[in-house]
């Protein structure tokens, strides 16, 4: 009797450790079949948030979208910068390297004078710099500009430093003499390029030099009247097209 309860327990122990093993395995399968399925995507109709991060697979920023006051500040070379759209909602893009390249912001109110105030600004910057392409509409104090324009301005790794040394500097000679070496090192932005309708409501094409002193303006003004001027490095206008009575008639 003693030697069948033995048998009996070993049988029952032997289907115990291999109910236990398929119960391992099973349970193993699951596991990896689930880690090789993709990411679940969720549906919604309508969703309220006041700002999404778009992130790449090593969590770095692709793409920000951000109500008023979610802005991030700009990043350059890495580094985090000071700007002035903490009240602007927006879309901010990032390369790979983490740095901000490009971007669209806007917003619109009614001025304290009754009169709009209104910006909508699609830019793209260059690596390690500040925009270089920009597609805008701005509209304050009952006039409005609307076009796109090409920029000129160096590296932040240039002339960065020199602007906080700058900030810092007393008032004196030595303050104005930095201010030089930021703007010789690329700090102020110029306008190289303007193609659209100008504040004086003339259709418009300026070209500018490297200081942003404009050199060639071709325009259409609201009467329909089209001109074309060529400027020297003081604004003066040296030839113009149709050229006057009075030049014709010499």
């Amino acid at each position: 009797m003693t030697d069948e309860i033995i048998t009996e327990l070993r049988r029952q122990n032997r289907m115990l450790k291999a109910g236990l093993g398929l119960a391992l395995a099973g349970i193993t399968g699951a596991l990896l079949m689930g880690a090789k399925e993709p990411a679940s995507t969720a549906k919604f109709d309508q969703i309220d948030v006041r700002r999404i991060n778009i992130v790449n697979a090593d969590g770095g920023n692709a793409m920000v979208l951000a109500s008023q006051g979610m802005l991030p500040s700009v990043i350059v070379d890495g580094q985090s910068k000071p700007g002035s759209r903490d009240r602007m909602p927006g879309m901010i893009f990032y390369g790979s390297n983490g740095d901000e390249i490009g971007g669209l912001i806007y917003d619109a109110r009614m001025g304290t004078n009754g009169k709009p105030e209104e910006g909508v600004h699609l830019s793209m910057d260059r690596y390690g710099g500040d925009q270089q392409l920009a597609l805008h509409h701005y509209e304050s104090g009952g006039f409005m500009d609307t076009g796109l324009s090409v920029f000129d301005r160096g590296l932040e790794k240039d002339y960065g430093p020199i602007y906080e040394e700058y900030l810092d500097a007393p008032p004196g000679p030595g303050k104005d003499a930095l201010l030089r070496r930021w703007q010789e090192a690329g700090g102020q932005q110029t306008t190289r390029l303007f193609v659209g309708r100008t504040k004086g409501k003339s259709s418009a094409v300026i070209m500018a030099d490297d200081k942003g002193r404009p050199r060639i303006m071709m325009l259409v003004s609201p009467e329909g009247e089209p001109s074309l001027e060529f400027m020297d490095e003081n604004g003066d206008v040296i030839q113009s097209l149709p050229q006057s009575a009075e030049a014709t008639s010499q």
